[in-house]
């Protein structure tokens, strides 16, 4: 792991803040909340994202109020690909940033999809639509 206020790290301590919200468990989200996420408040790149984890406490449905985006896959999505990313850059052989973005695999995988559509355009959109979930 990086440093203990890198973005990645933020990015775990928030996640497992909105997994202890979503279960319920409402008195471990407060003591987690005071001891981890207490350290990014105030610092301006984490403060808003603080704020609406803290605010799904205040909601008997915290997925109706306005931060409830935070409940849905996506949010998981984007921390998973924080931290791929961090990992990825830890390879010696990573020339630039932009690489350590995607794994080769998910590349490979990105462009077995493109092909796949790109030859069923060019058959009129004819024929079997790929699906990626499926192929897995």
């Amino acid at each position: 792991m990086q440093d203990e206020k890198s973005a990645a790290c933020f990015l775990l301590h928030c996640q497992k803040f909105i997994e202890l919200v979503r279960v319920g468990a409402l008195g471990d989200a407060v003591t987690y909340g005071r001891i981890e996420l207490a350290k990014f408040f105030k610092l301006p790149p984490f403060d808003d994202l603080v704020r609406d984890c803290v605010a799904l406490l205040a909601y008997e449905q915290p997925q109706k109020c306005s931060a409830g985006y935070l409940l849905e896959d996506s949010q998981r999505e984007i921390v998973a690909d924080a931290v791929n990313a961090m990992i990825l850059s830890t390879d010696p052989n990573v020339k630039d940033s932009q690489s350590c973005l995607r794994s080769h695999l998910e590349s490979l995988l990105r462009q077995l999809t493109v092909c796949c559509l790109e030859r069923r355009s060019l058959n009129g959109d004819q024929g079997e639509v790929f699906h990626l979930h499926r192929v897995l």
